[in-house]
């Protein structure tokens, strides 16, 4: 029998990530507030440091959501971040 090392999780840095979320989404300028959770494989970027969307709107071609606080753009949240980044998470 053939032991295998045990997979790993593989976090990205800060700027593999803002990278991997530029090559799908154009950010605006200024300070931006990251959280990855990489159980999901998601990237949630905040454009301000306190949010309270209002609505989201979704573009499931690309696996991005935008949210808003009223015609504000507040957030995206980017699903299969690191897929992109070719990193291997556990199931």
């Amino acid at each position: 029998m053939v032991q295998r090392e045990p997979r790993r999780i593989v976090t990205p840095s800060r700027e593999e990530l803002l990278t991997a979320a530029r090559g799908r989404v154009s950010l605006p300028p200024g300070e931006l507030w990251f959280d990855y959770q990489d159980d999901v494989d998601t990237l949630y970027i905040s454009l301000k440091e306190k949010t309270n969307p209002t609505h989201s709107v979704s573009d499931v071609d690309d696996l991005v959501v935008f949210d808003y606080e009223e015609e504000e753009l507040v957030g995206i949240e980017i699903m299969d971040i690191t897929g992109r980044l070719k990193y291997a998470n556990p199931s």
